[in-house]
């Protein structure tokens, strides 16, 4: 549901911006809201800092991926880039599985 959010966001930014700009954009949005979250101030019943700081970052950090996503393609050459692409994808997919799994290494 996020990217989805995203990609609306990422779209005009990317226009306006250019790929290399907004990608620096997005990736100060994320490490901005990072700081942010580690404030424990309620505003609302059920609501605080750090809930909507998670939230805004979480939506930077998938515009950050799209904008990579539509960054990369462009850099690859023509005869290369549906292989560089399946790879790029194929690299994300492998991060994103293993992703939950990195939390039991803590443990040891």
């Amino acid at each position: 549901v996020v990217s989805t959010q995203s990609t609306g966001i990422f779209t005009p930014v990317n226009r306006v911006l250019g790929r290399k700009k907004a990608l620096l954009v997005f990736m100060v949005c994320a490490i901005i809201t990072d700081g942010v979250a580690m404030i424990d101030y309620e505003f609302a019943p059920g609501w605080d800092v750090n809930r909507v700081a998670c939230l805004v970052g979480n939506v930077a950090l998938c515009c950050c991926y799209g904008t990579i996503y539509l960054y990369t393609g462009e850099l690859a050459p023509t005869s290369h880039r549906g292989m560089i692409m399946a790879l790029c994808s194929s690299a994300a997919r492998i991060g994103s599985s293993l992703g939950p799994y990195m939390t039991l290494l803590y443990k040891f």
